[in-house]
């Protein structure tokens, strides 16, 4: 503990012994209900009456009474240590539940599918906190926009975050019924050469397929006739046959599970970077962000529970 923090303590102490003593009228009276000496007693009111250069208590062998300047020392420490305890109070309710602004970054479509449910029953629980969510595809400055807590699907390079694993994520090349009845289904990743496929350009560049093959990952650059910078318009456009497309298992499950796409080359799709949580390196983390991770965790129990 710092000097500065040890002296803070040492001055409540000494008011709160000295309004003690008012309370009680004596020194051994006040000595037995803090669980503390007479002459620990004794000295927190010198010591408050040397810092304040003051008499405090005007005291005989029978009595004790405050002086004048005793009364206003008296006033103002019972407001000092009324504060100190609706302090306390409040930080003891705060241990039980939430309170404050939370505030989160979330991918754009993950977000509002997989996230905003929680963030609903999030507020639903607990009444004393606000939720404020930013969408982006874009890996925020969690720390510089003073964002809580993030979630990404990825890696973590940034040495100020705590990253924490919620669930696995993996990519999926499919097609639509009518589209692989038309051209017919690939067999192996060579023979993608010969369909439509569905690129998706980010930070306008395209953005490669991946495949886990026995000799490693193999990241295939691909172009097509329909190049698209939103991930939901890929996912539109592949139900509608107009090509293969290759699009986080969050995206395409219910899809596949209605039977309106269909996975292909499944043998070369491994878990890719997991679902993550990303917050600042904190000795304790709030509250308002724990409950919200613990909440995840009820929902999801570390399963893509979007995934087939």
């Amino acid at each position: 503990m710092s000097n500065s923090a040890s002296l803070l303590m040492d001055n409540l102490l000494d008011l709160k012994v000295f309004v003690d003593v008012v309370e009680t009228g004596s020194f051994t009276h006040s000595a037995e209900r803090l669980g503390i000496s007479r002459s620990a007693v004794g000295k927190c009111v010198a010591r408050l009456e040397s810092r304040l250069q003051i008499r405090l208590l005007h005291r005989t062998t029978r009595s004790l009474r405050l002086s004048d300047e005793g009364q206003t020392v008296y006033e103002g420490a019972l407001k000092i240590l009324r504060e100190v305890a609706d302090i306390e109070n409040e930080l003891s309710q705060g241990q039980l539940q939430p309170k404050g602004l939370l505030r989160i970054t979330v991918p754009v479509i993950f977000g509002r599918l997989y996230i905003m449910p929680i963030v609903k029953e999030y507020v639903r629980r607990w009444p004393d906190v606000e939720v404020d969510v930013h969408f982006s595809d874009d890996y925020s400055d969690i720390v510089g926009e003073g964002f809580d807590l993030a979630i990404r699907i990825g890696g973590n390079d940034d040495n100020r975050l705590i990253r924490k694993v919620l669930a696995p994520h993996r990519l999926i090349t499919c097609a639509s019924p009518a589209y692989l009845q038309q051209y017919g289904t690939p067999q192996s990743i060579s023979e993608l050469v010969k369909h439509q496929k569905l690129v998706f350009k980010h930070r306008g560049s395209a953005v490669p397929w991946q495949f886990h093959t026995p000799h490693g990952k193999q990241l295939l650059p691909v172009s097509g006739r329909m190049t698209l910078n939103d991930t939901q318009a890929i996912l539109d456009a592949s139900i509608e046959g107009e090509g293969i497309c290759q699009l986080g298992a969050f995206l395409v499950g219910n899809a596949i599970q209605q039977g309106r796409l269909i996975p292909i080359l499944s043998e070369f799709s491994r878990q890719e970077s997991s679902i993550c949580a990303l917050y600042p390196t904190k000795r304790y983390l709030p509250l308002k962000v724990s409950y919200f991770l613990t909440l995840i965790e009820e929902c999801w129990q570390g399963k893509a529970i979007w995934d087939i």
